[in-house]
């Protein structure tokens, strides 16, 4: 999620300003969003197949053939999950971030300048200060969302090799489908609920205050 955050936040610094093609790289860029999980679980998974276009590339840059075994190494399937899940949703984080970062006032950006700030500068004293808001939410956002992780990572890996990227759902669908301890899944079911109300409860009052929504 970090690694998103930061990305999205990149991006939408870049597109918030007019340069040539901008409507066809955004489009591009919201691509990967569009596409089914399961479809992209399937994708990465050839795609990091010992056999697979990422190690033919390797292979070619190196020239020496290159095999790596990258979903079935622990620490390897790991990266190739984390991989899947930054190419699929950090364009939502862009799309956020993009509407926080063109609604900050622009006349006090332009005082800014006029007084000397540089870049950075006004992007650390004036648009986040500003985007604290939308930060919170597309940050609550993505971390609901993570623990409803289940298709792509369900068909890259199953949760494996062992359990090196087994999340809470996938967890849960395997307690349920092979244990069949149908209490202890609804208590964990119950306490996800509590965490995640939690969130949605602090994004929510960050939005009242900041008058988005009634308080």
């Amino acid at each position: 999620m970090p690694v998103e955050f930061l990305l999205g936040l990149a991006l939408a610094t870049l597109f918030a300003d007019d340069f040539p093609g901008k409507r066809v790289f955004y489009s591009i860029l919201l691509m990967p969003m569009m596409v089914v999980p399961a479809v992209a679980g399937y994708m990465f998974f050839m795609l990091f197949q010992s056999g697979g276009p990422l190690n033919d590339i390797l292979s070619a840059l190196s020239g020496s053939r290159v095999t790596i075994a990258w979903l079935s190494d622990p620490t390897l399937a790991l990266i190739a999950v984390i991989i899947a899940d930054i190419w699929q949703w950090t364009p939502l984080m862009f799309l956020i971030l993009l509407a926080g970062l063109v609604g900050v006032p622009q006349d006090q950006i332009k005082a800014a300048t006029l007084l000397g700030a540089n870049p950075w500068q006004r992007f650390v004293t004036i648009v986040l200060p500003k985007m604290k808001t939308i930060v919170i939410i597309a940050l609550a956002i993505r971390v609901i969302e993570n623990f409803k992780i289940f298709d792509t990572l369900y068909i890259m890996t199953g949760g494996g090799p062992g359990v090196a990227t087994e999340t809470i759902s996938v967890y849960i669908y395997k307690v349920t489908t092979q244990d069949l301890i149908w209490g202890y899944v609804a208590a964990i079911a119950l306490a996800i609920l509590v965490v995640l109300s939690i969130v949605a409860v602090f994004a929510m009052k960050r939005m009242a205050r900041a008058r988005l929504v009634p308080a």
